[in-house]
């Protein structure tokens, strides 16, 4: 017997796979801010009838790939828009969300490929900052330093209020341009390096998890550059089924916002995600 404060949704979906509801009236961007706000249900419960409303609409693409679990049937969805809608107003997006993965799961080189192309074909693109600190991260963790040069070079004419320091593999944007926020999550970060430099005896109680790599020479590389930056890196074997990876870990915080804090300014700097976790 289906529980009463159930009945609701099952009425619902009963009703949207019937084709009797028409969802209200609201546009396919209602349903990505739902699903970019974590309200998967409701956003998968919708799209039977949205992809019949917009059979040929490149954000219904998008809004699969955002709902979607899976990540290769995620990336799947995010190809197809930006192969069959290039102009979509979400193809940006796709392509920096493929990188990502790619990006996580190691496989640099095609992760570049892909960023690449929001400066390069969306310059007015919101995410051109990001798409190229994480393309140059990219190269750099993959040892193709050369290569990221090259595009720090023609990236710097094509945008010249940026700032490239390779020694360091960031991309810094003009100082008048950078948010409060950034501020302050730098000035956090710095306090945090401070009080980790003096009391580097003390082990930490919080780490951020910056990457798994299958290849140990990417993971020391990335721990390379993050020791560069002067923070306290290990790297420590795991296994994920029968694959073996390798994690990068930044760790001697003393609490969660000073590792908050340095997850903020790695990702804003320099394209890297992380995952905060409490040392046992």
């Amino acid at each position: 017997m289906i529980p009463w404060t159930n009945w609701h949704k099952v009425a619902l979906t009963c009703c949207i796979l019937n084709g009797s509801v028409p969802l209200f009236g609201q546009s396919i961007e209602h349903y990505i801010d739902l699903a970019c706000r974590g309200e998967v249900d409701e956003v998968t419960a919708a799209l039977p009838v949205l992809k019949k409303q917009y059979p040929n609409s490149g954000s219904i693409l998008y809004l699969t790939g955002l709902v979607t679990l899976d990540g290769d049937e995620a990336v799947e969805q995010y190809n197809r828009l930006v192969q069959l809608y290039p102009s979509n107003a979400y193809a940006d997006d796709a392509l920096l969300k493929i990188g990502e993965f790619l990006y996580s799961r190691g496989l640099y080189l095609q992760a570049a490929a892909q960023l690449r192309r929001i400066p390069l074909h969306y310059p007015r693109s919101e995410l051109v900052y990001p798409s190229i600190r994480l393309l140059l991260n990219a190269l750099l963790v993959s040892g193709n330093r050369d290569t990221a040069r090259f595009y720090s070079q023609v990236f710097a004419k094509k945008y010249p209020e940026i700032t490239f320091n390779l020694d360091e593999g960031r991309v810094v944007v003009a100082p008048d341009s950078r948010d409060a926020d950034m501020a302050e999550a730098q000035r956090l970060a710095g306090e945090a390096t401070s009080r980790r430099q003096a009391a580097s005896a003390q082990t930490g109680t919080y780490r951020l998890q910056i990457g798994a790599f299958g290849v140990p020479e990417n993971a020391a590389r990335q721990r390379d550059l993050l020791e560069s930056l002067r923070y306290e890196v290990v790297v420590k074997p795991s296994h994920s089924g029968q694959r073996k990876l390798y994690i990068v870990y930044v760790q001697g915080f003393s609490t969660r916002q000073e590792a908050e804090s340095t997850g903020v300014m790695l990702k804003k700097e320099y394209g890297l995600n992380y995952i905060i976790q409490s040392v046992d």
